[in-house]
C-alpha cells in the first residue's frame, strides 16, 4: 500500500482502539492520530520511501538503522535455501512481523509511561510522521514547505490536546502504536509483495515466507486500495461521533 493509504487506515484502528477502550472521547482523536503514524513504522525500513523521509534527516537516520538492522537479521536467521537466492532482507522484512508490531507498541507504552509529557510526546511524533507522508502525497496543494508546516502545526495542535485533554492512558497509546502497525502488515498482506507473517517460524523451509492475499493487488493501482483509504477516512469520524456521550432530556 501507499503511505497515504496506511495513514488511513492507521485512523480507523487507532478511532477503533480509543472507542472500544478508551474512557474519555478524546481518546479516539488521540489513537487517531497515534494510529496515523504507526501504520507507517513498518516502512522505516525503506530509506527512500515517503515516510523514510517525511521528517527529513530524523527519519533518514532511523530508515538507514532498521534497514541494515533487517538485513543483519535476515541473514542470521534466513534458512540456506533463502540465503542461496541472495536477497536483500531489507524492505518488508524485520519490521514487517508480528515481534516488530510488539517491540514497536512496547517502545510507545514505555515513551508515553516515563517521558516527561510522554503521551504528548508520542502522539506529535506519530502524528508529525502520519501528517507528514500525507502532507508529501497532496502534491496539488500548494508548495511542499506549506504542506509540511501544516502538517507540523496539526502535530503540535494534537500533543496540545493530549497535554490538557482527559485520557491518554499509556496503555492505551501502546496498544495503539501496536495496532496500528499491525495495521500497516495487513495492508501489505493484501498486495503481491506480501509480508512474512510466520516469522520466526519455518514455512515451506524459508522463514521468511511471504505471505498474501488470495485476492492481492498492486500497490498504487488498484481501485481496492483507494476505497480502503476513502472508506477509513469517511468511518474514523463516526466513531468519534458514536463515541460521545447523550446529553440527558430535560
Amino acid at each position: 500500500m501507499m503511505g497515504s493509504s496506511h495513514a488511513a487506515t492507521g485512523v480507523l484502528a487507532g478511532a477503533a482502539v480509543g472507542a472500544l477502550a478508551g474512557t474519555e472521547v478524546t481518546d479516539v482523536v488521540l489513537c487517531a492520530a497515534v494510529g496515523a503514524g504507526a501504520a507507517l513504522l513498518p516502512d522505516l525500513d525503506e530509506p527512500g520511501s515517503t515516510v523514510g523521509r517525511s521528517l527529513g534527516v530524523l527519519s533518514e537516520k532511523t530508515s538507514a538503522g532498521l534497514r541494515g538492522l533487517s538485513r543483519r537479521v535476515y541473514q542470521a536467521t534466513g534458512t540456506d535455501y533463502e540465503l542461496r537466492a541472495g536477497k536483500d532482507g531489507g524492505h518488508r522484512h524485520l519490521t514487517h512481523t508480528i515481534p516488530a508490531v510488539l517491540v514497536f507498541g512496547l517502545l510507545g507504552f514505555l515513551v508515553a509511561a516515563v517521558a516527561p509529557l510522554g503521551t504528548a510526546v508520542v502522539v506529535f511524533g506519530m502524528s508529525a510522521l502520519g501528517a507528514g507522508v500525507v502532507a508529501r502525497s497532496l502534491k496539488g496543494w500548494g508548495a511542499l514547505r506549506k504542506r509540511e508546516a501544516a502538517a507540523a502545526v496539526l502535530a503540535v495542535v494534537l500533543a496540545t490536546v493530549a497535554v490538557f485533554a482527559p485520557g491518554g492512558a499509556p496503555w492505551l497509546i501502546g496498544v495503539t502504536v501496536a495496532v496500528g502497525s499491525l495495521t500497516h502488515i495487513l495492508g501489505d498482506w493484501l498486495t503481491r509483495s506480501g509480508v512474512p507473517l510466520a516469522w520466526p517460524l519455518k514455512v515451506n523451509g524459508k522463514r521468511w515466507w511471504m505471505f498474501r492475499s488470495p485476492v492481492a493487488f498492486h500497490t498504487g493501482k488498484s481501485p481496492v486500495e483507494v476505497g480502503i483509504r476513502w472508506a477509513s477516512l469517511l468511518a474514523a469520524p463516526v466513531l468519534l461521533l458514536v463515541s460521545v456521550p447523550a446529553v440527558p432530556a430535560g
